[in-house]
């Protein structure tokens, strides 16, 4: 007994436990579980761990057809701007005189030409008949004397009274003519501020200067403004207020401040796209080409016609201003633009937003490949 159990003892103290680990491995229940456990583990990295900790997803493509089409392809500078008339003609009486005709009323269109207010002056009358019969006594007395063989002196003094007189009969002449308004183009009349029966001053209420633009006759006050000469008679008041005002029709002019980073690369004849920004009421005019917006009392425009949110149109840029101005100490440069509008859409004082093309390359093949184009993905 005690040699057995001696040498059951001596068995079990002389193994060695790399013998004992290598008898575990061996085991059959040891090596089905260490399948499961690596199973498990791809399980979890290819099924689980893909899904929700890494988002992969799988990129799902749509084939679309789209059209191309070519166009040009612009660079641009925008700005905004106030609407306002291509041409204006402040016409006002730059005599004394009671107003005899108003023959227009603010909406009336006019023609080159019309007579739109006249004032009857017996003065004018008066100084055009003396002028004339003065000038017809000078060149009679210089016909008598050069028949008569008088010395060259005498001619010399001749010929200047008869100059004289000539100049003298002239501005006479101007200042009668000057006594009806004449519109100078053909347009829109914007406002009227005369009544038949009103006494015009010289140089008082109602006789007022030209202010307006240099075209025009010796009958309207737009004659006497930049490099139209001066009024008749050197008198007028300071009034600025027009007695009656036409505009154009259809044509327009908008002034869009560039900066100058940006001014450097706007040129004279660039296109421009103008777009109406807000829908707004009209300020000074109230029309366009298809027609007059409201009118209030004194014949004055009302704010009736707005301009069309969203409206486009093309014009060009006529000008860019070399003098810049400032505006919350930031130099800007005023560009002019031109353009027409025939749809009624754009009216005097509504503001727009103007996009200057700088550079333009043309012919360029375009195609609508936007986000709805792109491959879409969908998760696993």
């Amino acid at each position: 007994m005690a040699v057995v159990s001696g040498q059951t003892g001596t068995t079990g103290a002389g193994s060695s436990p790399a013998s004992a680990t290598t008898s575990y491995w061996r085991r059959p229940a040891v090596w089905g579980a260490a399948v499961v456990v690596i199973v498990a583990l791809g399980v979890w990295w290819f099924g689980v761990r893909s899904d929700g900790g890494s988002g992969s997803t799988a990129v799902t493509t749509t084939n679309q057809l789209v059209t191309v089409t070519r166009g040009d392809l612009a660079n641009t500078v925008s700005a905004v701007g106030t609407i306002a008339a291509a041409k204006t003609d402040n016409l006002s009486f730059t005599s004394p005189g009671t107003v005899t005709a108003v023959t227009v009323a603010a909406g009336d269109q006019v023609k080159a030409g019309q007579v739109l207010a006249a004032i009857d002056s017996a003065s004018l009358q008066a100084s055009a008949s003396s002028a004339e019969s003065a000038l017809a006594n000078a060149q009679a007395k210089l016909s008598d004397d050069q028949a008569s063989g008088a010395s060259a002196a005498q001619i010399t003094a001749d010929e200047t009274s008869v100059q004289t007189a000539s100049d003298t009969f002239t501005n006479a002449q101007n200042a009668l003519n000057g006594a009806q308004l004449v519109a100078t183009f053909d347009g829109t009349v914007a406002s009227v501020n005369l009544t038949v029966g009103e006494q015009l001053g010289n140089g008082g209420t109602g006789a007022t200067s030209g202010t307006g633009s240099s075209s025009g006759t010796g009958r309207s006050a737009s004659g006497l403004g930049s490099g139209g000469g001066g009024s008749a008679n050197g008198q007028a008041s300071t009034s600025s207020a027009p007695q009656i005002q036409v505009v154009s029709q259809g044509s327009f002019t908008v002034n869009l401040p560039v900066s100058s980073t940006d001014v450097s690369a706007v040129t004279a004849g660039a296109p421009v796209t103008l777009t109406v920004t807000a829908s707004s009421a009209n300020r000074a005019g109230g029309f366009g080409p298809g027609g007059f917006g409201g009118f209030g009392g004194g014949g004055q425009v009302s704010s009736a016609a707005t301009t069309s949110a969203g409206a486009t149109t093309k014009g060009s840029v006529a000008a860019v201003s070399k003098v810049a101005t400032t505006s919350s100490g930031v130099a800007q440069y005023p560009v002019t633009v031109t353009f027409t509008d025939k749809t009624g859409s754009f009216y005097i004082g509504g503001t727009v937003s103007g996009a200057i093309a700088t550079q333009v390359l043309p012919n360029v093949i375009q195609c609508p490949c936007g986000r709805s184009l792109r491959p879409t993905a969908s998760r696993r």
